[in-house]
């Protein structure tokens, strides 16, 4: 009996030793395709790509490219304006006049029964037929400027955004490498204090730089984490994807002339232009107005009928008749010519309008040039600035090494080291922060001048 449990005990052991053997094997054999998947969910994304991406699913320009297409058939085939209006229809008398409880009462007469066939044209003239073709192809230029400014603006935010996610990457990696620094120390001041070499104090110390490190990287983990998501919400990209972003912040300075940028590119700009189209649409509807209140309207009209008469003896087998008709008329209109009437103050208030946005034109390429001058200003102050973060950066290293070399030789505080690794870290943080200031504005003055960002970075 105690061999036969000794025997069961030996093979159950044996057994869990092969099953634990196997699975060691399965993971061994697994472990490569395992790691190969999460390898390829990992997305390598480049600012243009980001770009694609995000004009391909936006919803907003699919449906601007809707009515861009709208207007673009209405502007192909401004014939229609002039084209005639025509007519058709066709009845039958099935019931003729017949009494129903007088006379002799209800009696249907086949014989009263008709049928007729009319068919007709029309066609109205107006010298302000040429302004209204002229303002349908002007809608589709307006829907066209809006479509491409659509485009232009969402490609500067992923742009801008991208570039912030870059930037906030990069600030994680600053923090990782202070994290990294203050546990490497702490494992040493760990050895000093386990052979007595460091004070309690000192110990206290290491270890609360150490966690507020940990905090440090933790919250700009959490924001980093939810700049993605929204990121990649705008994208139209699964939130938990993996992305490795190519791009980088890379400074090339410019010098830029604001007046001549102005000189240059103002016309170009959406808002004029669109200010300008507005005025051009004010235009031709004033002058359709005036030519439909002052000017005479031509009308032509034609019909044909053809048909049995009515009455008739031979109901729907009865002789077919057919007559024809045309008629032309002039209209001269005469109560806008009235100082006064209702159509004449109509007259003068789109008059009006015109003259208004004449003035806006002015005063929104009075505000253009100062937003130029003012992007330009702070472009060029924001460079110079970089100049000093990155001397900043330098110096801030270099004070680091040597706090850190006289507080292994006893001679610095600690708190002075700490106060030196957070001034280095603040000087890191600044200078991305300005890089990426200094890319947003190129952005900005970019669509100011409704130009390519990438034509701005021209090395001095």
């Amino acid at each position: 009996m105690g061999c036969s449990l000794y025997n069961m005990e030996n093979r159950a052991s044996r057994r869990r030793i092969f099953l634990k053997h196997t699975r060691i094997w399965l993971l061994a054999l697994l472990l490569p395709f395992f790691a190969s998947q999460a390898a390829a969910q990992t997305v390598r994304l480049g600012v243009e790509d980001a770009v694609q991406r995000a004009l391909e699913q936006s919803i907003n320009l699919q449906k601007s490219e809707i009515d861009l297409a709208l207007s673009e058939y209405a502007a192909s085939n401004l014939w229609s304006e002039i084209f005639p209006s025509f007519s058709l229809s066709a009845g039958m008398t099935f019931l003729p006049n017949t009494p129903l409880f007088t006379g002799d009462g209800f009696n249907h007469n086949s014989g009263s029964m008709s049928y007729n066939v009319n068919l007709g044209l029309s066609l109205s003239l107006n010298l302000s037929l040429r302004s209204s073709m002229e303002r349908i192809d002007l809608a589709y230029r307006s829907q066209l400027l809006s479509y491409e400014s659509a485009r232009r603006q969402l490609e500067i935010q992923v742009i801008k955004d991208y570039f912030r996610m870059v930037t906030r990457h990069e600030y994680l990696s600053i923090m990782q490498e202070n994290l990294d620094t203050v546990r490497q120390r702490m494992e040493l001041d760990r050895i000093a204090r386990q052979n007595g070499l460091l004070s309690e104090l000192a110990w206290l110390n290491t270890q609360l730089s150490t966690e507020t490190a940990r905090q440090n990287l933790n919250d700009a983990l959490n924001v980093y984490q939810n700049s993605l998501e929204e990121f990649l919400a705008l994208l139209g990209m699964d939130a938990g994807s993996d992305i490795l972003f190519l791009g980088d912040i890379e400074i090339v300075p410019v010098s830029l002339d604001p007046n001549q940028l102005i000189a240059q590119h103002l016309p170009r700009r959406p808002d004029i232009i669109r200010q300008r189209q507005t005025i051009e649409r004010l235009e031709l509807t004033h002058n359709i107005n005036t030519l439909n209140a002052r000017t005479p309207s031509l009308s032509l009209s034609t019909s044909w009928r053809g048909g049995t008469p009515t009455p008739n003896n031979q109901g729907l087998s009865g002789t077919f008749t057919d007559n024809v008709s045309g008629s032309i008329s002039l209209s001269i209109p005469v109560d806008s010519w009235i100082p006064g009437t209702r159509q004449n103050q109509n007259l003068r208030a789109s008059a009006a309008e015109v003259e208004k946005a004449n003035l806006d034109l002015q005063n929104m390429e009075t505000s253009a040039r100062t937003q130029i001058r003012s992007l330009v200003s702070n472009l060029n102050n924001i460079g110079a600035g970089l100049e000093i973060a990155r001397m900043r950066v330098d110096i801030a290293q270099r004070t680091v090494d040597a706090t850190q070399e006289g507080f292994r030789n006893g001679t610095v505080a600690f708190r002075e080291l700490e106060d030196r690794r957070r001034d280095l870290t603040d000087a890191r943080h600044r200078l991305l922060e300005g890089e990426f200031s200094y890319m947003s504005l190129l952005l900005d003055l970019a669509a100011a001048l409704n130009v390519d960002w990438r034509t701005l970075l021209r090395p001095v």
